[in-house]
């Protein structure tokens, strides 16, 4: 079953710039890996450690909202929240499936484009310091990580459940 993209919108701290975004990159949880070779291995592996890479979305935006670059560079600790809704197609049924991601983070990083008479410019930014993260797609959870509590579910299985218990959390 195919889910193709349609159309999509970006909800910044509640309201809508999806007229604004032009682009989007979604992180994806990715464990952190180690190379292991033990006891004279020909062939390395890399295991997966208790730990994600670091989420990092980018956005590009059509235009320069002043809205939006209010909210950049914020200090230290300070995050938004940005909803991502996109319509998928489903090919076999030629229904509309809702995806959607929240992430809360710094919109810290980022370039504008270079301004030229004539021609439209934008700006893009990364987020950082994301310290949550769920992906739903219809009613169902995907993925949903935070960093503090420690949480990572993946398809509805808390990867983390044995870890906080033994720390005692």
């Amino acid at each position: 079953m195919r889910h193709i993209l349609q159309g999509f919108t970006m909800h910044f701290d509640g309201l809508d710039f999806g007229i604004d975004t032009e682009e989007v990159t979604l992180p994806l949880p990715t464990p952190v890996t180690q190379e292991y070779r033990g006891g004279g291995m020909d062939l390395g592996l890399n295991l997966a450690m208790a730990a994600l890479e670091a989420l990092e979305p980018t956005i590009k935006l059509a235009g320069h909202n002043p809205d939006i670059l209010r909210k950049m560079a914020l200090g230290p600790g300070q995050t938004r929240r940005i909803t991502f809704r996109g319509a998928f197609l489903t090919e076999t049924s030629g229904s509309y499936v809702p995806h959607v991601c929240v992430i809360e983070g710094a919109p810290n990083a980022g370039s504008r484009d270079t301004w030229q008479r004539g021609e439209k410019s934008g700006l893009e930014f990364m987020m950082n310091t994301v310290k949550y993260m769920r992906y739903d797609v219809a009613d169902e959870t995907i993925h949903e990580i935070s960093a503090w509590p420690a949480k990572r579910v993946i398809d509805g299985i808390d990867q983390l459940r044995d870890i906080n218990r033994a720390l005692g959390y």
